[in-house]
């Protein structure tokens, strides 16, 4: 039941579900309601059964010999009584009956109720012949001084009647009610879920080539609405990684391409004119610096993977940022010197940051090497690490050619240049700045970078406070 149920498309559902509550509303109503009348029908009888009693015992009297009499009696009865529409018994106290004064003679009575069972107030409802109920108070009365048990009974036939009427309009009405309700239901399903229909038949049209398609959204407001906002904002999303993909597949594709021609036209030529052993080594070294530049894109490229497929936290450890910088400065000092460069580090005292050193000291790395290869010969480079008031900066500040503003967020891009005629084998292979970037994020930090052009460049890694240890005196 349950695999058939779930095979069912949602607007059918929702009519079911629908149909079945207003069923269960209509039940519950129409149970109230028969509750209702027939207690005000049983209680409209059982208040005539006490006026018939009075009226009854008023006008009982016992003869001379002792039996109880009706005062006026007709062939059937008196006028006064049939008025009433009521019939009674008297009983004596020892349970015998003394006068039956009954609607039909009672040679045509089958089924007499039994003597009373007691002498105090009761109701009771009782089947004198078969689907003839009638509902009869047996109370005390006293007869000119002497006690006696007196019931009265009426004819339920009536009141049955109407209740019966009830249950037979109800047993037809809530079919056709659950009708109605389940093609109300339907339609108004269908309906509200027509904006969702014309989603899907969008979305199926949807592929990688189209990723600029976006899903109707008639209403933003209500929750199909917001549904369709939020798909929309995930595909805009998907169709700029696309995008970033098919640049970054591209570029690195150039990129690679690039020494792989300068290692074939080299050999080719090695082949060609191989009798000069001067020239051999020539060619052999320039094979070998292609190949070393192709094995630093890879491991680029690499690095930039692992970081991009690595969805868990860094494993976090107190790292020193001044004696990092002091190693850093150390590593890139014969690198700097040789374009007249001097590397400065300046620290505040003991300035420590949780973070992965690995990664930490990666997106440093980086940072220093692009200073030193976009510096100017004969300058200084300083490293930096401060604290603020809200966080912990590290900063790489140098003298070069500076960045214009429209390019600080895309020199973080991989493979991006913003001198395109620079060459390679001086402007590096466009991945030291996405590198660092990344780093830096899965470090809980981020770089920005502070520049115009012909004026040098600071970038600068930022830790907010909030991501510090509270128990450490060194950086709160």
């Amino acid at each position: 039941m349950k695999s058939w149920w779930l095979r069912r498309s949602v607007r059918l559902r929702l009519a079911l579900w629908y149909a079945a509550a207003t069923a269960l509303v209509l039940i519950a109503f129409a149970w109230f309601v028969y509750e209702v009348i027939e207690h005000r029908l049983g209680a409209e009888i059982d208040r005539q059964l006490r006026i018939d009693f009075d009226l009854v015992e008023a006008q009982l009297t016992v003869d001379t010999e002792g039996r109880v009499q009706w005062n006026v009696r007709g062939s059937h009865g008196d006028e006064g009584f049939a008025r009433m529409s009521a019939w009674f018994e008297v009983w004596s106290e020892s349970k015998e009956l003394l006068l039956r004064h009954w609607p039909v003679p009672e040679s045509n009575i089958n089924d007499a109720p039994s003597a009373p069972h007691g002498s105090t107030l009761k109701f009771a409802t009782v089947e004198l012949e078969r689907g003839l109920f009638v509902r009869m108070m047996e109370r005390p009365g006293r007869v000119q001084g002497r006690s006696v048990i007196i019931r009265v009974f009426r004819d339920e036939t009536e009141m049955r009647r109407t209740l019966r009427e009830i249950v037979e309009v109800s047993l037809l009405g809530f079919p056709l009610a659950g009708a109605l309700a389940a093609i109300g239901g339907y339609l108004v399903a269908t309906r509200s879920l027509a904006p969702l229909d014309a989603m899907a038949r969008q979305a199926r049209r949807i592929t990688s080539e189209s990723l600029s398609k976006r899903l109707p959204n008639l209403n933003p407001n209500d929750e199909l609405g917001r549904l369709a906002t939020v798909f929309n904002e995930t595909l805009t999303r998907l169709e700029a990684s696309f995008a970033e993909l098919q640049r970054f597949t591209a570029d690195a594709s150039h990129e690679l391409r690039s020494p792989l021609t300068a290692l074939r036209a080299v050999g080719e030529v090695a082949l060609r004119d191989g009798n000069d052993p001067a020239m051999l080594r020539e060619t052999i070294g320039s094979m070998l610096e292609e190949a070393e530049r192709l094995t630093d894109l890879v491991d680029a490229l690499l690095t930039l993977a692992r970081m991009d497929a690595t969805k868990e936290g860094a494993a976090r450890e107190e790292v020193n940022i001044g004696a990092l910088l002091e190693e850093i400065r150390d590593q890139f000092e014969v690198l700097a010197s040789e374009k007249g460069q001097t590397l400065a580090v300046t620290t505040d005292h003991n300035v420590v940051v949780p973070a992965d050193r690995t990664l930490l000291r990666l997106a440093v790395v980086n940072l220093v090497h692009n200073a030193i290869q976009h510096g100017p010969s004969n300058s200084k480079i300083s490293l930096a690490a401060a604290r603020r008031p809200d966080g912990i900066d590290i900063s790489v500040s140098d003298s070069g050619h500076g960045i214009a503003g429209e390019y600080h967020e895309k020199i973080f891009e991989p493979f991006f240049r913003v001198d395109k005629a620079r060459s390679r084998s001086a402007g590096g292979v466009g991945l030291g700045l996405a590198i660092a970037k990344r780093a830096a994020e899965r470090n809980g930090g981020r770089i920005i970078v502070e520049s115009e052009a012909n004026r040098g460049s600071v970038f600068r890694i930022e830790f907010p406070l909030s991501r510090q240890p509270a128990d450490n005196p060194a950086i709160t």
